[in-house]
C-alpha cells in the first residue's frame, strides 16, 4: 500500500457535475445576499479532461455540508491529489 503526505492547502482535482455545480450556484447566491455587489456565479475552470481544480479545505468546506452516506455527490467519486511524497507503508 502506498500513502501520501497531503496538506489541505494541497491542491486537488475533481470532475463536478450538475449538482456540484447547482450548490456552487446556491452558495455564491447565498453571499450574494448578504453582499449584493459581488458578481454572479461563475463556473469553475475545467481542462482537457473535465476537472477543476480546488484547495482541499476549500472542496471540504464546499462541498462537506451536502456529502453523507447514500447522498447524491457534488462530483466523481474519484479524486486526484497532489503531493510532494508517495512513501510504501508495511503492511
Amino acid at each position: 500500500m502506498k500513502m501520501a503526505t497531503v496538506n489541505i492547502n494541497n491542491y486537488v482535482r475533481v470532475k463536478l457535475n450538475e449538482f456540484g455545480l447547482s450548490v456552487m450556484k446556491s452558495n455564491r447566491e447565498e453571499l450574494q445576499r448578504m453582499a449584493p455587489s459581488l458578481p454572479d456565479f461563475t463556473p469553475p475552470e475545467t481542462d482537457s479532461e473535465g476537472y477543476s481544480k480546488f484547495q482541499l479545505w476549500s472542496l471540504m468546506e464546499t462541498f462537506g455540508p451536502v456529502i453523507h452516506l447514500g447522498c447524491e455527490i457534488p462530483f466523481d467519486s474519484e479524486i486526484q491529489f497532489t503531493c510532494d511524497a508517495v512513501t510504501e507503508v508495511a503492511g
